[in-house]
């Protein structure tokens, strides 16, 4: 895709749009399709420190927190995304985000820090995407272009993790001395996922914009996904207790072809706040009874991908379930499963992995491309992929 230099940097939030911290009126009709989004529900403190670069989707329940100095800016570069929950914070030092930088589902950056902007590309081309996944922190580092950062890993401050390496699940590289140790490198595997969740967010990007320019009420609480992308062509609401139900004053985002057990009156008594549910991108999701669901809990799907989650799931604060590549053959192939009273323990990551009845996964684990039987308990900050414990978490 076709990208141009930001001679303005400027955001959509709430109906304005600001030009170099200027608000202004917007324009009747839906903005430019590579103007950014940013949800309704994302935090931006600092409006006029933070500067997005075209294409650039922001999620619901991101937060964007530029500092008090004038110093203490975020800019976030074309392309670029900031999923659910995740937090850019410049409270203490400014962040950098280049173009193609991928910002996954609650991970946290802290500046001072540079994400995407330094090192070099495959072939030497000028753009390519980096990556920090789910739940992950990038504390005052450098995160070059191709490079990643896996699931519930930690960089310190001063460590460079340079073009073509991966930090590797749950490690805490605390020195620039342990990267040659806990990094491995970037797969074509990695770089072809990384560039397909990239056309994916320049996609919500631009037909969220859509879907708002049609009616506001249309990007809050319950509500439609955009439709109209390749992946994603048809819109749909969400079924509540055989209902399909569209209610934007929710406290939760719940989007998309998400099919529930439970109706809203009792979503609303087992659900905490800042929850994200999105079925914009892989779906149908179908979710049992809810016994229990914390804030900041998000569900969502790889592209041809979906989840089945059973009765009585138990879901902890800031806990990851995703859905991508499976070959689970019930109840579908590329499923994302639980059995009955399941337990996903806070901060904790359930990546492409089919858990049966009376699993528990503790604390700050993660759990990946994994089948576990009945009733297996994954201790606290355990990462297990492929069936197999791979190592702890280490912050």
């Amino acid at each position: 895709m076709p990208k141009r230099s930001m001679l303005i940097s400027y955001f959509v939030f709430m109906g304005l749009i600001l030009v170099w911290g200027m608000p202004v009126q917007a324009k009747q009709g839906a903005p430019p399709l590579n103007a950014p989004f940013v949800d309704p529900t994302a935090t931006v403190t600092g409006a006029d420190k933070v500067h997005l670069g075209d294409s650039v989707y922001v999620a619901p329940f991101a937060e964007l927190r530029a500092g008090a100095d004038p110093a203490l800016t975020i800019h976030i570069g074309a392309e670029s995304d900031v999923q659910d929950s995740a937090v850019v914070d410049a409270t203490a030092g400014a962040v950098s985000m280049g173009e193609q930088v991928i910002l996954a589902h609650g991970a946290t950056v802290k500046g001072p820090a540079s994400l995407g902007g330094e090192g070099i590309c495959p072939g030497s081309v000028a753009v390519c995407p980096s990556f920090v996944s789910f739940n992950a922190e990038v504390d005052g580092a450098i995160i070059e272009k191709d490079a990643m950062v896996s699931g519930l890993a930690r960089v310190a401050p001063g460590v460079r993790i340079p073009s073509g390496r991966k930090v590797l699940p749950g490690k805490n590289v605390a020195t620039q001395a342990e990267v040659l140790t806990e990094t491995v490198p970037v797969s074509d595997a990695d770089r072809l996922f990384m560039q397909g969740v990239i056309e994916v967010n320049v996609a919500f990007a631009a037909q969220y914009k859509v879907l708002a320019a049609e009616d506001p009420k249309n990007i809050k609480g319950i509500n439609y996904d955009p439709g109209n992308m390749s992946f994603n062509p048809a819109r749909n609401l969400p079924t509540l207790a055989g209902t399909s139900t569209q209610n934007p004053k929710f406290r939760n985002r719940i989007i998309g072809d998400i099919i529930m057990h439970d109706n809203m009156n009792h979503l609303a008594m087992v659900m905490g706040s800042k929850i994200s549910l999105r079925a914009d991108e892989g779906e149908p999701f179908h979710v049992g009874s809810i016994a229990a669901m914390e804030d900041r809990t998000t569900f969502h799907a790889l592209e041809h991908s979906h989840l089945d989650m059973g009765n009585l799931g138990r879901y902890g604060y800031h806990s990851v379930v995703h859905g991508g590549p499976t070959n689970f053959p019930v109840p579908a192939g590329n499923s994302t499963v639980t059995g009955d009273g399941v337990t996903i323990g806070a901060w904790s990551v359930f990546f492409r992995s089919r858990a049966a009845d009376g699993v528990t996964i503790g604390f700050k684990s993660l759990v990946q491309q994994s089948d576990l039987a009945p009733g297996t308990i994954v201790p606290d900050r355990t990462v297990m992929i492929d069936n197999t414990i791979f190592g702890a978490v280490e912050w």
